[in-house]
């Protein structure tokens, strides 16, 4: 019996009383939304539509068992405790036989039902198929599967270089959790998203301003009607207009691309053909969407002066990489993000450590360094001016901030679980710290260019 087992068979009872501290989904809920730094008391009612009493009742259920605590009157903040059971809930449950079963069944019930009423399941693709494209950073790779549908034929670099996204490194305090690349204010997603209009096409953005569903394997009737309304909306957009949709939360907390539908299914196309996985029909609601549940409908043909926004490009740019951007209080951002993960991979003790995040993280953050080099290279040898050896210079800086993060990723490569052993997380930290000075050359090199526009 290894000492995993000797440890539950020696504490049933206390093991018992902490599962069933969390059995109910009010208290899931709550744990949520504390892990995402919602921790006033008004919030908390707003969020969970409990009562004062009820909400206070499960509060103290949870602080009891020590998972959560009171940090100042009317505001509580989950504990290491209180956050270590909540991820490792969800991993179980996202990787358990009973919800891929449960899936499983009920588009089985779903189609069956259609097949026994006599009905034929609805089916519709757009004639000119949007493909993912290759990329870590899925907001680049699903946008540029379908402005390349649309004509555009622009690359992930010309996404991730325009919008400004690859600038942007920004990781979790505390813990590198996989959620940095994508955990971004709404006042920064907008000014990423209008970016990308520069790319040829004019975005309508459908936005739902809460997590999809709140609480995670539990739908409630109004989020059902809200998923249902949106997937009327998408289909109008495939049988009216004969386009794509790029949709957040498809497969997992990730962009992707709706190319049709088949009954109550969205048809995708998504990362996992990366990974040689077929991309499975998607029930309407079965969307994991933290944050929001948001999707980007392609308008109207645009277009934009060159050099103009070049400039525009470069001085976005520039902010995104010195974090000269709105950021959520519980993350880092710019160049002294690396010192912040370099930080936690030193001091975290490994059982605390959090390898799917600093394997992801690190896969996002070498993508973004090379899509940069490529992007500012590709701006001065377009627009030759005396701003381009500053560019150029730039260009190097992200280059060899590339090459140090993939000696990062041969140490932990990407994996959902992995050893993180001192010795190896002291070398992954000294890589970080060489790329941070490279990336403040890098937006010294980018301003100086600026002032030849």
């Amino acid at each position: 019996m290894n000492s995993r087992q000797n440890k539950l068979s020696d504490a049933p009872k206390e093991i018992s009383e902490l599962l069933k501290s969390v059995a109910h989904p009010a208290r899931i809920h709550v744990l949520k939304l504390l892990s995402q730094g919602r921790g006033e008391f008004s919030e908390l009612i707003d969020q969970t539509a409990l009562s004062k009493t009820a909400l206070s009742n499960h509060l103290n259920r949870l602080a009891r068992m020590n998972l959560v605590e009171r940090h100042t009157r009317g505001k509580y903040m989950l504990t290491k405790d209180g956050d270590e059971l909540l991820k490792a809930v969800t991993v179980v449950y996202r990787n358990s036989i009973h919800r891929k079963v449960k899936r499983r069944n009920a588009l089985r019930s779903r189609y069956t039902k259609s097949l026994v009423e006599g009905k034929t399941l609805s089916k519709k693709m757009i004639s000119e198929k949007a493909v993912y494209q290759p990329c870590w950073l899925s907001y680049t790779g699903a946008m540029a599967g379908v402005l390349t549908a649309l004509g555009s034929k622009c690359s992930i670099v010309d996404v991730g270089g325009y919008s400004g996204y690859t600038f942007i490194i920004n990781v979790s305090k505390g813990v590198t959790c996989p959620s940095g690349p994508t955990a971004l204010p709404p006042e920064t997603w907008k000014e990423i998203h209008n970016a990308t209009e520069n790319l040829g096409w004019t975005i309508e953005d459908y936005v739902y301003p809460h997590s999809f569903p709140e609480v995670e394997g539990k739908h409630t009737p109004r989020e059902i009607e809200i998923a249902r309304k949106l997937f009327s909306k998408i289909k109008r957009e495939v049988d009216e207009k004969d386009r794509p949709v790029v949709l957040w939360g498809l497969v997992v907390p990730e962009y992707g691309i709706v190319n049709g539908y088949e009954g109550e299914s969205y048809l995708v196309s998504t990362f996992r053909r990366l990974a040689n996985q077929p991309d499975d029909p998607i029930i309407f609601y079965d969307l994991k969407a933290p944050g929001c549940l948001e999707a980007f409908f392609f308008r109207d043909k645009a277009e934009s002066d060159p050099t103009k926004l070049v400039k525009e490009t470069l001085e976005r740019a520039t902010r995104f990489a010195e974090a000269s951007i709105p950021i959520h209080n519980n993350y880092v951002a710019g160049p002294e993000a690396l010192e912040e993960w370099a930080n936690v991979l030193e001091r975290l003790p490994e059982k605390e450590q959090n390898y799917q995040g600093n394997s992801y993280v690190a896969a996002c953050v070498w993508e973004g360094r090379a899509i940069a080099a490529e992007f500012l290279k590709k701006i001065a040898e377009t627009h030759s001016n005396e701003s381009s050896a500053h560019l150029l210079a730039a260009h190097e800086c992200y280059a060899k901030g590339m090459k140090l993060m993939g000696d990062f990723m041969k140490i932990f490569p990407f994996k959902f679980q992995g050893e993180m052993k001192l010795e190896d997380r002291r070398k992954a930290s000294n890589l970080l710290r060489k790329v941070m000075p490279l990336e403040k050359e890098a937006i010294q090199h980018m301003k100086t260019a600026l002032k030849s526009y």
